[in-house]
C-alpha cells in the first residue's frame, strides 16, 4: 500500500545500516542525503521536490546505504515494495532483470567507493544466503537466456537462417494436388532446429515478426510462380495455389498492403493464387482492424482463409462479418471424428454452413485413408495432413507437385 508522510525539520527518515522495504518520492521540501566515516558525516546529495530515494529498498530489501534528514518541513510519498514488485512483475522480464542488475550494480559501487562498514556489508552477505537468492539466481539466468534467444532471433533473417516448408493441400474428391501452405522454419546454428511455438509469439513480442512475415510473403510467392512455371500453369488458374500465415501484429503495420503490391509485382505470381490465413482469435480479438485488413488484401486480388476453425468462441457469431474464402477445420475435430460424434456433428455443420456462404473447406490433419473417406462424405473439399504428406523442402515440394499433378492419390 502506498501513502503519504510528513516529516519536520530535523527528523532523521533513514538510518544508515537499517533495514527497509520502502522507497521515497519528496512531494515537498528538502532533504539531506549523508553518510559517516571515521565519525565524520559525509553529505552525499541534497534532494528536493520530485526527488526519490530510498529505492534499492524496492529491489532487494537490503541495507541502508546511507542516512535521510529533513532539513525543511517535508512531505513523503511511499512507495512500499509489495506494490513495486507485483507492477514489476507484470512488466516484461528483460526490463525487469535489467533495472534489477543496474540498481545492484550502483549499489555495490557506491559500497566500494565509501568503505562500507562490516555491518553493512554482513547484511548484503546474509541476503545472498538467503535461500530465495537461488530461485532468483535461476530466474535470471532464465532471463538472460531469453535475451540472447531474442538477439538470435533478431539476427537470423539478415544471417539466411529461416526457410520455408510446403505441406500439400488436396482435392478430396480427385485425389489432385490443390495448393501448399507455406511453414516458417528457423535453423539456429549452435541449437538446431527450433520449433514455429518457441519463436513466433517471441518475434511477436518484439515485433520482429514483421521483418519476418514480409520475407515468408516474398519467398512463398516467388517459390509459387517458379512452381507454376514449372508446370505451364496459365496465370489465371486458381491452382495450385499457396497459404501463407500471418500474425495479428503485422495486421496493424500500416505499410502492409503497399509492401504486398511490391511483392507481387516483384514476383510475378498471380495473386489470386495466395491465400492469406488468419487464425479465427484474430476476427474476435479486433473485428474492425482485421475487416479493414481483408479488404486491402482482397482489393489486391489475394484470397483469405480462417485458420484452426472451431477452436475460437465467436466463429458463428463473426463469419456473417467477413468476406472469407476458405475455412480450415482444426485438425483436433478431425483427429476426433470416429471416437467422438460431436466433433463429426460440429464439421457437418460447418460444412453445410459453409455451402449456404459459399466458402470452402480445408480439413487439417488428414492422417489416415478412412478420414478422408469420411471427410469427402460430409462434403468436404479439401484436405491437409500427413497422410499426403509432411511439409517438404520447395526443391522437394516442386518434384511431388510434379509427379502428383493431374494424378489420382494412391491409397496407403
Amino acid at each position: 500500500m502506498n501513502y503519504q508522510m510528513t516529516y519536520s525539520p530535523g527528523t532523521t527518515i533513514l538510518e544508515e545500516g537499517a533495514t527497509g522495504d520502502c522507497a521515497y518520492i519528496i512531494d515537498k521540501g528538502l532533504v539531506e542525503i549523508s553518510v559517516i566515516r571515521d565519525s565524520e558525516k559525509i553529505v552525499l546529495a541534497t534532494l528536493s521536490d520530485g526527488d526519490i530515494f530510498g529505492e534499492m529498498a524496492l529491489i532487494s530489501g537490503d541495507v541502508r546505504s546511507a542516512s535521510v534528514l529533513a532539513l525543511v518541513p517535508t512531505t513523503l510519498s511511499v512507495i512500499c515494495r509489495p506494490y513495486f514488485q507485483e507492477k514489476l512483475a507484470q512488466t516484461d522480464p528483460i526490463i525487469a532483470m535489467l533495472l534489477r542488475l543496474l540498481l545492484a550494480r550502483f549499489h555495490e559501487a557506491r559500497g566500494k567507493l565509501l568503505s562500507m562498514p562490516k555491518v553493512c556489508l554482513a547484511g548484503i552477505n546474509a541476503k545472498s544466503a538467503d535461500p530465495g537468492s537461488a530461485a532468483e539466481n535461476e530466474a535470471q539466468q532464465e532471463v538472460l537466456l531469453r535475451f540472447k534467444f531474442i538477439n538470435d532471433l533478431q539476427s537470423a533473417l539478415a544471417k539466411q537462417q529461416f526457410f520455408l516448408n510446403y505441406q500439400p493441400i488436396y482435392l478430396l474428391d480427385t485425389g489432385n494436388l490443390a495448393g501448399f501452405e507455406a511453414l516458417v522454419r528457423w535453423k539456429h546454428p549452435q541449437q538446431g532446429m527450433i520449433p514455429p511455438n518457441q519463436f513466433i509469439s517471441i518475434a511477436e513480442d518484439t515485433k520482429e515478426i514483421i521483418s519476418i512475415g514480409y520475407w515468408v510473403f516474398e519467398r512463398a510467392c516467388c517459390d509459387l510462380k517458379k512452381m507454376r512455371d514449372a508446370l505451364g500453369v496459365a496465370q489465371d488458374s486458381a491452382e495450385p495455389w499457396m497459404s501463407v500465415n500471418f500474425s495479428p501484429v503485422q495486421i496493424k503495420d500500416p505499410n502492409l498492403p503497399e509492401r504486398f503490391g511490391q511483392i507481387l509485382a516483384k514476383s510475378g505470381v498471380d495473386p489470386c493464387s495466395i491465400k492469406i490465413e488468419l487464425t479465427e482469435s484474430v476476427l474476435a480479438d479486433n473485428p474492425q482492424l482485421t475487416l479493414a485488413f481483408i479488404h486491402e488484401v482482397k482489393r489486391l486480388g489475394l484470397k483469405v482463409a480462417v485458420d484452426d476453425f472451431g477452436t475460437g468462441y465467436s466463429s458463428l457469431s463473426y463469419l456473417h462479418l467477413f468476406p472469407i474464402d476458405i475455412l480450415k477445420i482444426d485438425h483436433t475435430f478431425v483427429a476426433n471424428m470416429f471416437c467422438d460424434l460431436r466433433s463429426r456433428e460440429i464439421i457437418n455443420a460447418i460444412v453445410a454452413m459453409s455451402k449456404n456462404l459459399n466458402i470452402d473447406i480445408v480439413a487439417e490433419g488428414v492422417e489416415t485413408k478412412e478420414l478422408e473417406a469420411l471427410l469427402l462424405n460430409l462434403g468436404c473439399r479439401y484436405g491437409q495432413g500427413f497422410f499426403y504428406s509432411r511439409p517438404l523442402l520447395f526443391e522437394n515440394a516442386l518434384a511431388f507437385l510434379k509427379k502428383t499433378q493431374g494424378m489420382t492419390h494412391e491409397e496407403g
